[in-house]
């Protein structure tokens, strides 16, 4: 018996902490998402070939991957209706269980 992470886990713990979205695919129609979760200064850790680390301030989005009607993908928007920001998606991470953590950059 598999689990239904999208009904049982993911949509009501995104329900309780998520915000509203706008995501635009690149080419492709907006769809607004109720329940992304928005976290505008997410901890990076990155260590360098030299074995020095560092840690950088990146804004991070997660949404269900139900919530789309296609795979993320590099170069889509996205849009925070309660402040505005407008981020573009530099790198969509699928974990498998129908959640996408969103590595965004803000836009001019």
């Amino acid at each position: 018996m598999s689990i239904d992470w999208d009904s049982l886990v993911l949509g009501p713990a995104m329900g309780i902490f998520g915000d509203e979205v706008i995501y635009t695919p690149r080419g492709g129609v907006a769809v607004t998402i109720p329940d992304a979760v928005v976290d505008d200064e997410a901890t990076e850790l990155q260590m360098g070939e030299d074995g020095q680390t560092s840690i950088q301030k990146r804004p991070l989005i997660g949404i269900r991957a139900a919530a789309l009607a296609a795979e993320a993908q590099q170069g889509d928007r996205v849009k925070v209706v309660k402040t505005g920001k407008v981020y573009v998606v530099r790198e969509p991470i699928p974990d498998g269980h129908g959640h996408v953590l969103l590595k965004v950059m803000a836009t001019a």
